[in-house]
């Protein structure tokens, strides 16, 4: 399709897979970098060769990644920009956290899907009776979860939660970032858009769900009061045994801080994430 959609967040959610197919430079480039091992040396040769797709005339890509059709924007959205140009070499230590975790008759809680990069990568596991629970309040990031899940028939692989996490049951505004997406906050008060707010215990509990092996959490500067709700409502048995989430930078410390309170010890920092684990003893210290 020679057409192009320049509003960041316009997607096409009715036509076919294959529709936007990358064009041939494009193709060349993301081929290459998908074959590329992943060190230092040859990410900074995929930053240099993903320009094409970043810099080009076309927004929307169908592109083939982790054995899923998936349609992802190269514009507007940093988190699904990554995903489309770099998969091998986006979040590797916390990918793999995942893929130790996960199991047969796992549960994995995605807490600000975005555009489901770890929701996808959570199903690429290909476990039997996987459970994939994914909350995101942001509509745009919505239309394009619910489209690629459909495209791949996985839309009742996952429980989709449209609200936002929140500490009570309340009303939050959505306030986007135009630039980057994947930076939608939501606030108590304040214009914007309106959604459903809901804490993390009464989600799990609709959709039956009595432990979580693996969380991921990214709900821009919301995650303190969220997980300090949950923590004091939820049974120990229900809190996750891994946690992904952003203790590195300007703000985590005190997420770091509530998480190592109660139990977590963090095994590894990235660059932006900590990948904290919970110890058996002391979950038996329950």
């Amino acid at each position: 399709m020679s057409s192009s959609f320049d509003d960041t967040l316009a997607f096409d959610a009715v036509s076919t897979w294959g529709t936007w197919r990358a064009r041939p430079l494009a193709e060349f480039c993301l081929k290459w970098i998908g074959r590329l091992p992943n060190d230092r040396c040859f990410r900074k040769l995929a930053f240099v060769m993903r320009k094409p797709v970043k810099r080009g005339r076309q927004a929307l890509y169908d592109r083939e990644i982790w054995g899923f059709r998936l349609r992802l924007s190269a514009r507007g959205n940093l988190s699904e920009q990554r995903w489309l140009t770099m998969p091998n070499f986006h979040d590797v230590d916390e990918r793999e956290a995942i893929r130790t975790a996960l199991g047969p008759g796992s549960v994995f809680l995605d807490v600000g899907a975005n555009a489901g990069f770890y929701t996808f990568w959570a199903l690429s596991q290909h476990h039997a009776g996987l459970k994939v629970i994914a909350i995101e309040p942001n509509e745009v990031m919505l239309e394009r979860l619910r489209y690629n899940l459909a495209t791949n028939r996985l839309t009742s692989a996952v429980t989709l939660f449209s609200c936002a996490a929140t500490p009570e049951p309340c009303e939050v505004a959505i306030q986007e970032n135009s630039t980057n997406l994947g930076e939608t906050s939501t606030r108590t008060e304040g214009g914007g858009r309106r959604v459903p707010g809901r804490p993390l215990l009464e989600l799990l509990q609709e959709a039956r769900i009595t432990k979580v092996d693996a969380m991921k959490i990214d709900i821009e500067g919301f995650e303190v009061p969220v997980m300090e709700a949950f923590f004091k409502t939820a049974p120990r048995p229900l809190w996750p045994r891994l946690i992904i989430g952003e203790i590195v930078g300007a703000g985590g410390g005190s997420l770091k801080k509530l998480l190592v309170s109660h139990g977590y010890q963090i095994d590894r920092s990235t660059k932006m994430n900590g990948i904290l684990s919970l110890p058996d003893q002391a979950v038996a210290s329950y």
